[in-house]
């Protein structure tokens, strides 16, 4: 009990740098991890770069560490509250209103969804040939577009879904106005996207 107790002392000492940490330290890994996403298909079919590879995977390491120690000290009775804590909630992926989880499901399913869409041919042929299908060019070409959908999708929609965690937090008078925004943000994030690819050309 006594290690316990001191376990939790240490961790309160130390919760407002790892709070501080994890407010750069998870965007900044999780964009690394973004731009970094296409290594993991090139990793599957064996032409990635070994060393970005490794930083994909390392970044992806860091932000799951930082938000299970992030949610660990938003649990003590000392952790902060108001703005900031709003800020770190959704940083830990904690106490998210039901409207954000759909939302974040919504930009994790519906990316990929769309875009192999029509594109059926190529999972029936990984089906027929299993792995000597990773040697194809075009199959090869699909596992990198996912990989950029989500980059487009997600660097449009994660400030949308912040905005919306944000206004789940200052309770609106109506309190179905977190769902009705949902379609809002699949919206916006579209608008994101195509905003997005116009810059890149």
């Amino acid at each position: 009990m006594a290690i316990t107790e001191s376990r939790k002392s240490e961790l309160d000492t130390a919760a407002p740098l790892i709070e501080f940490l994890s407010l750069f330290g998870i965007p900044g890994a999780g964009a690394v991890a973004l731009v970094l996403a296409v290594q993991i298909p090139r990793f599957i079919y064996g032409q990635s770069i070994l060393i970005l590879f490794a930083a994909e995977i390392a970044s992806l390491i860091t932000v799951i560490v930082l938000v299970l120690m992030l949610r660990s000290c938003l649990a003590l009775p000392s952790a902060p509250k108001g703005l900031y804590r709003h800020v770190l909630d959704f940083l830990a992926m904690a106490r998210w209103h039901l409207s954000v989880k759909a939302a974040l499901v919504g930009l994790i399913v519906l990316p990929p969804a769309w875009y192999i869409h029509g594109e059926y041919w190529v999972i029936t042929l990984v089906r027929m040939l299993g792995r000597r299908a990773l040697m194809s060019s075009d199959v090869q070409s699909h596992m990198d577009g996912v990989a950029v959908v989500y980059q487009l999708a997600l660097t449009g929609g994660v400030p949308l879904l912040f905005a919306l965690h944000m206004l789940s937090r200052w309770k609106p008078k109506y309190p179905l106005l977190p769902w009705l925004l949902v379609p809002v943000l699949f919206v916006g994030t579209a608008i994101g996207v195509v905003l997005i690819v116009a810059m890149m050309h």
